[in-house]
């Protein structure tokens, strides 16, 4: 299963990049809106984590893209 983490807080998304990994998910992590869509325009995702409040472009404009 091939995850995409979107998360710009360094703590949080390190900690949920390794938990995921270290349960053998395949994970791609972005920092902000325009790197999700970028992402997302580029490779199939089985699940999206958006975190809502990201600088360059807000989770919901991504979400709604």
């Amino acid at each position: 299963m091939r995850l995409l983490l979107v998360e710009d807080d360094p703590m949080i998304g390190e900690t949920v990049l390794d938990v995921l990994r270290a349960e053998h998910f395949a994970v791609d992590w972005v920092k902000d809106g325009n790197m999700a869509d970028t992402a997302l325009r580029s490779q199939h995702y089985d699940l999206v984590m958006l975190d809502l409040g990201l600088p360059q472009r807000d989770g919901l404009d991504v979400l709604k893209a």
